[in-house]
């Protein structure tokens, strides 16, 4: 299922076919022009769950928030499972609290992570990836784990978050403190703010994603869909499944396993697409002409 770009929209569900600057909390890199008066001009997301978990609809989950420009990305940690914990509960009340403080007022991404992460009382655990825009054309992002946002123009990717892990496939994740003191924290996020200019495109994705789309090829498809967030969506978590079923793929993900172990596999010791859920959320900006 797909978000609806105009209301509050939290999403699980199947597929169905069819310059940032510097701030003291995060790095960042400088872009050129600031756009004074930005809006979403289109927005949607899309939920592609492994195939093993089809039937439930996956474990990662999302928020669109079109009028507030606000956007989220949660995945649900899926090692929850062998202790008979459904890992998408947590991730999905991360987005719902999320979309809350959103609806709140609250404009901090960061603020937005710490209040669902206050009221997030379930077992489990997940990434997240919040982005919010400000005025003045900025587009705030924050980002905990392996999820992430990038930030595509002209066709080129000019911002991406780095994946934060504490070893190779062991991402930095929240959980309720309660039954898991031993999360991270939202103050831990990496922050950014982004300068954006007219038609600039956002995508936030969870790590399954990430694992299997070069951020160049995501860039290449915001340009092609250019302006219409969910038939973008839609193209990039398309993409995302086919390289993820594919065996021979030289996936984003072989590339790095391949790179921690200082040479000890080959390619063709490891190779192929990272099969896992796939969320993908997609947003257009343009300059307010009225």
């Amino acid at each position: 299922t797909t978000t609806t770009t105009t209301t509050t929209t939290t999403t699980r569900g199947r597929y169905h076919s069819r310059g940032a600057r510097t701030t003291t909390r995060g790095s960042t890199a400088e872009t050129d022009e600031w756009i004074s008066t930005l809006e979403v001009m289109s927005a949607g997301a899309i939920l592609v769950p492994h195939p093993d978990k089809a039937a439930k609809g996956g474990e990662d989950s999302c928020f669109v928030l079109k009028q507030s420009g606000a956007f989220g990305v949660f995945d649900g940690v899926g090692g929850w499972a062998e202790e008979g914990v459904d890992p998408a509960e947590y991730s999905e009340k991360f987005a719902e609290k999320s979309a809350e403080s959103a609806m709140r007022g609250t404009r901090d991404p960061v603020q937005i992570m710490t209040d669902a992460h206050a009221s997030t009382q379930v077992i489990g655990s997940c990434t997240a990836c919040i982005a919010v825009l400000q005025n003045g054309g900025v587009l705030e992002i924050a980002n905990l784990g392996d999820a992430g946002a990038m930030v595509a123009r002209s066709g080129e990717c000019i911002y991406r978050t780095a994946s934060q892990q504490h070893e190779f496939n062991l991402p930095y994740q929240l959980g309720w403190e309660k039954v898991y003191p031993e999360g991270d924290k939202p103050s831990a996020a990496d922050r950014v703010e982004v300068k954006l200019k007219d038609g600039d495109a956002l995508v936030l994705g969870s790590d399954g994603l990430w694992d299997n789309v070069p951020h160049d090829e995501i860039a290449a498809l915001c340009a092609k869909h250019d302006g219409d967030a969910e038939a973008c969506a839609e193209a990039i978590a398309t993409l995302a499944f086919g390289y993820s079923c594919d065996p021979e793929y030289d996936s984003p993900f072989t590339q790095e396993a391949r790179k921690v172990s200082d040479g000890r596999f080959s390619k063709k010791d490891i190779i192929g697409g990272k099969m896992d859920d796939i969320a993908v959320v997609c947003a257009f900006f343009w300059q307010n002409r009225t």
